[in-house]
């Protein structure tokens, strides 16, 4: 056995493994503590770098070669996956990770406040020789709760919980269950917390049940990410040994308990005035929240273990009460999930007469078309390259991430978050620079990085500067001596092609959706663009590089976290949430890998506009 002992700024933690287990294994399981690794740990995408401090290590494989620049190598950086523990090892974490622009923002909540947890003061009368109701029905009866489910806890502590009160008790119960009794009147503190899981981050929100108030928000990266960036690297990590299935709940468990555990006290909030936290995610991301084997997903049919409402004890949470209820919202299929379910839910296009087109770019890429008469759906492998994964210099929404790119006068133009300098390229920048290059002509429309010979005028001066190799073509985005980390911040050939595999899913997609309804892309009166990159991302680059058809920009509106903003009117409306099972049932979803239609439209997608 050996120990690591990581830090990331001012947090230290050591953990004892096993010799031979990598770097990266061994930071995983340590609280708190993440690391990029998109590729789940195969050396394949080069994110995984950390500084080694102290210890004696074997020396660097072809893959941290290819990674790593022999001064990083000599200033002690290496590969976390491609390291094997052989002796106590001190290494540092880059914290930057941590900052990452999420978005939590949405449209707000415009229903009925009807929450689905709710409470009242009761001033029962007092047994008697005359009046032997039991306890239970006592409070029942005020309430009017008709056979409603009551807990063997519950039913255990209401009756000393009664007396003690002398009969003056608040009731808290949803539509069909009693969840528990408190002493005195605490009406006025009644909260709950409606949770998006996604696949890169997680967003949480703090609800007032009695006003409908979004009390705080707060957000951060998947702690499961250090398991690929992807649903497929997670679920295959939990296939490769005994107890990665209940590390990876642990780690999204942990994760959520603390999220909720914070804005309460954040907000002086006791957490035993918390009586719902409602999730939506997808369909992977809840079966690895609950401990179920996600297997069945990875490989056809694609049969996940189930897609109904599903709930946890309270007991998984530290010191939340026995009166709280924890449960996700339906999912459609095995990739389209409550997410999308929430998302359809907040458009509200399951209630309008014209047709819309709701497509959710994150790190996989659903798409849903229709109306209130019918709803079609599907979901494409389109996310990652979006999302900064398997891009050389891709990142997440990080302070120094390049965000938009624009041409002018023969020159580009970088913005980056936090305006700090620039160490890699996030969704929004990755869209506006394939943009950037398709209309000055330094790409044509099969996605190639065009030779000096090919070009003329103002087009080829800019190529000469910007043109470099490393190995494949390439574009400077920004020069080493400007960069944050002293390092060049460029764009290859083969990220334009990850770009063009990721456009084509999505736009082949729309299509096939089309198809399957028998409509044509004139008759569609709404798109919305949602999730974290689809917020973010310029309408116009999107259409620039073929992501959206052009003809729909001018009805295209993003509308923000609707995965979050469906949650939270779930916890704020019964209505809504009865609502998520209608919409499932009225919704088709669309297996394209067997689809010939998208099968041809993918290929004619792959090809750029025209310029």
């Amino acid at each position: 056995m050996s120990t690591v002992k990581v830090s990331n700024g001012a947090n230290i933690s050591s953990i004892e493994v096993e010799d031979g287990v990598s770097l990266l294994e061994a930071i995983s399981k340590i609280k708190d503590m993440h690391v990029d690794a998109s590729c789940g740990g195969k050396g394949t995408c080069g994110k995984c770098k950390v500084k080694i401090l102290k210890g004696s290590l074997a020396n660097p494989g072809i893959s941290e070669k290819k990674y790593l620049s022999a001064k990083e190598l000599e200033n002690g950086y290496r590969l976390s996956c491609m390291v094997p523990v052989t002796g106590n090892i001190d290494v540092l974490v880059n914290g930057i990770n941590e900052k990452s622009q999420i978005l939590t923002a949405h449209n707000g909540f415009t229903g009925k406040l009807n929450p689905l947890v709710k409470k009242k003061y009761l001033t029962l009368v007092k047994p008697s020789l005359e009046d032997q109701r039991s306890d239970l029905s006592r409070v029942l009866n005020a309430i009017q709760l008709v056979n409603p489910e009551v807990s063997l806890s519950q039913r255990q502590n209401i009756p000393a919980i009664l007396r003690k009160a002398d009969y003056s008790v608040t009731a808290v119960f949803s539509s069909d269950s009693l969840l528990g009794i408190e002493e005195g009147n605490t009406e006025n503190l009644n909260y709950g917390i409606a949770i998006d899981i996604g696949t890169t981050t997680i967003a949480a929100y703090l609800l007032n049940f009695n006003s409908g108030e979004t009390i705080d928000t707060i957000s951060g990266l998947n702690s499961q990410k250090i398991f690929g960036a992807d649903v497929i690297s997670r679920i295959e990590y939990s296939m490769q040994g005994v107890g990665n299935l209940k590390l990876l709940q642990e780690k999204i468990l942990t994760q959520v308990s603390d999220l909720c555990i914070f804005l309460a006290e954040r907000n002086n909030i006791s957490r035993k005035n918390i009586y719902s936290i409602i999730l939506a995610g997808n369909t992977t991301m809840l079966h690895l929240f609950y401990g179920i084997d996600p297997a069945g997903i990875a490989v056809a049919p694609f049969i996940p273990g189930f897609l109904g409402v599903m709930s946890l004890p309270s007991s998984v949470f530290k010191d939340f009460p026995l009166s709280c209820i924890i449960f996700s919202l339906p999912s459609i299929s095995g990739y389209v999930g409550a997410d999308i379910v929430a998302g359809i839910l907040a458009t509200k296009m399951h209630e309008r007469d014209e047709l819309s087109l709701l497509i959710d770019i994150g790190t996989n890429g659903e798409i849903v078309f229709g109306n209130k008469e019918k709803l079609y759906c599907c979901s494409t492998a389109a996310g990652p390259a979006f999302e900064g994964a398997h891009i050389s210099c891709g990142l997440g929404g990080i302070p120094g991430a390049v965000d938009s790119v624009e041409l002018s006068d023969g020159q580009i133009t970088c913005s980056t978050i936090g305006n700090e300098r620039a160490i890699g390229i996030c969704g929004s920048g990755i869209i506006d620079i394939v943009a950037v290059l398709l209309k000055s002509g330094l790409v044509d429309f099969t996605g190639r990085i065009l030779d000096n010979d090919e070009v003329d005028g103002k087009s080829k001066t800019f190529l000469e500067e910007m043109l470099i190799n490393r190995g494949e073509p390439a574009f400077l985005v920004t020069k080493a001596s400007e960069s944050g980390e002293g390092k060049e911040v460029v764009f290859t050939q083969k990220d334009i092609r990850e770009v063009q595999l990721a456009k084509a899913a999505i736009s082949a997609g729309i299509l096939s959706l089309l198809n399957k309804a028998g409509r044509d892309l004139a008759e569609i009166e709404h798109v919305f663009i949602a999730g974290g990159f689809g917020s973010y991302i310029s309408k116009k680059s999107a259409a620039d590089i073929g992501l959206i058809p052009a003809s729909l920009l001018d009805k295209t509106e993003s509308v923000g976290n609707t995965a979050g903003l469906g949650a939270l009117s779930c916890s704020l409306s019964q209505e809504d949430y009865y609502t998520t099972r209608e919409i499932v049932k009225k919704t088709e979803y669309v297996e394209l890998s067997s689809d010939s239609f998208f099968n041809m439209k993918y290929m004619e997608e792959m090809v750029f506009p025209e310029y």
